[in-house]
């Protein structure tokens, strides 16, 4: 997971509190349900208080989900620009998108309980697909860093480079975003193994339309 490496005292606290405050969302709403879950039930569940959960989370969706901002670490970018020449541009973006996704977290199965939770109650996709976006948006320049190392792009200018490092987030960011929606619409029982179903999925659509515009 993307995190932000030497953090101080101060922000390893906010940040424990955080994920607490996630883990507690995820767990009441696996638990009883979506209209069930409150604020106030998932502040005390993470020991925490309401005014100090809206410090972190505008509202119980966004804690649900992992609404943040979102900064990408020095180290964890040298280890993506790597992979490019190994698995190649769009399946390391398509991968760089997913690991952005997932927020941090010592819950092993937070992706997959979210995407149940997003089997469960459809409605929050939208919340979801507009964080992506969101998300997408601020992940640009690491994008153009992905692109600079593919010896394709290696001999354009700056400007090229970003332009068409643009284009090539806006079709793994599209492979993404339909890769979530035909699972969710595909009502499975449960989410095991879903990440991996769905980046491959999400590389899957990308390489295909790619082909096909080649």
């Amino acid at each position: 997971m993307i995190t932000e490496p030497n953090l101080g005292l101060r922000d390893r606290k906010r940040l424990d509190t955080r994920l607490r405050l996630e883990d507690a969302a995820v767990t009441l709403v696996l638990r009883d349900g979506l209209e069930h879950t409150t604020v106030d039930a998932i502040s005390e569940l993470a020991n925490v208080s309401p005014r100090t959960f809206f410090n972190y989370f505008e509202s119980k969706d966004a804690a649900i989900l992992g609404l943040r901002q979102v900064e990408i670490a020095e180290n964890e970018l040298v280890e993506h620009c790597d992979r490019v020449a190994e698995q190649g541009l769009l399946d390391t973006v398509i991968h760089l998108l997913l690991t952005v996704i997932g927020p941090p977290s010592t819950r092993p199965t937070m992706r997959e309980d979210r995407l149940e939770i997003l089997r469960r109650h459809p409605q929050l996709l939208t919340t979801q697909l507009a964080q992506f976006t969101q998300l997408t948006t601020e992940v640009a320049s690491a994008v153009t860093a992905l692109v600079a190392r593919d010896a394709r792009f290696a001999g354009d200018s700056p400007a090229e480079q970003a332009a068409s490092a643009d284009l090539v987030l806006a079709l793994c960011g599209g492979a993404v975003r339909v890769a979530v929606k035909e699972w969710a619409e595909m009502r499975p029982t449960n989410a095991e193994g879903a990440a991996e179903q769905l980046e491959s999925r999400a590389i899957s659509l990308a390489r295909e339309v790619s082909v096909k515009l080649s």
